[in-house]
């Protein structure tokens, strides 16, 4: 990699002077010439003059000038587009904007009106319901009135019925102590009828059993007479 070389302005007088010495030297075969001009011929790519570098430093700024002034009419042109786009969308919504407001009243006179419209609904659906009470009451009281006498007409007749079922219950009563009585009375006859034939089942079972036992001691003592000589008799006494 080659070293940079810093680069100074060289006076135009000073590089002839330099070459002029040269020259001269070169003349008078002296050997410090060969060494100046490699020097001058080693550095004359890179000396430049004032005048020259200027000149560089007038082309580099007009061509960058020029460059700049193409982007700032390019910037310029789409600024331009930018604003006349802005006020195209700024009018269109300048226009809605107008519309907005239209609308708006519009809307606000349609809410009046509906406002107003449910004010007087509501001042009917207020007479109405009063009117409904009013017809609600009346109906109301005279369920009650109708129910009331009807409470009255069915009380009377349960006490009516009531009176009547505690005269039949008071018969049944008395009839049923009568009976009651009659079956106290029958109840004892039958349970004395029930004891004294129960009485004379014992007897006449007493009496059979007695007899039956009489009937098998007797039959005992005929079957241990057959009995002869260890051999059963076939003979009975008839």
């Amino acid at each position: 990699m080659e070293k940079e070389i810093a680069i100074q302005c060289v006076p135009v007088e000073l590089l002839q002077r330099l070459k002029a010495l040269a020259e001269k030297l070169w003349a008078g075969n002296n050997p410090a010439s060969v060494h100046l001009n490699a020097i001058l011929e080693e550095f004359d790519p890179d000396i430049k003059t004032l005048g020259h570098i200027v000149k560089e430093y007038e082309t580099d700024y007009a061509q960058r000038l020029a460059f700049n002034e193409r982007e700032h009419a390019q910037k310029e042109g789409r600024l331009k587009e930018d604003v006349e786009d802005r006020a195209a969308r700024l009018s269109e919504l300048e226009k809605d904007h107008l519309q907005g407001l239209k609308k708006i009243e519009e809307l606000k006179a349609a809410l009046l009106s509906r406002e107003e419209a449910l004010a007087e609904l509501k001042s009917r659906q207020v007479e109405e319901e009063s009117a409904l009470n009013s017809k609600y009451v009346a109906k109301m009281q005279e369920l009650y009135d109708k129910v009331n006498r009807k409470e009255m007409e069915l009380l009377a007749r349960w006490e009516e019925k009531n009176s009547s079922v505690e005269t039949k219950l008071q018969a049944l009563e008395s009839d049923f102590e009568g009976r009651a009585k009659q079956y106290a009375l029958k109840e004892k006859a039958l349970e004395a009828d029930f004891n004294g034939k129960k009485a004379d089942l014992i007897r006449t079972f007493d009496r059979i059993r007695a007899e039956l036992d009489a009937r098998e001691k007797a039959l005992a003592e005929r079957e241990a007479k057959k009995i002869v000589n260890g051999k059963p008799s076939f003979t009975e006494d008839i």
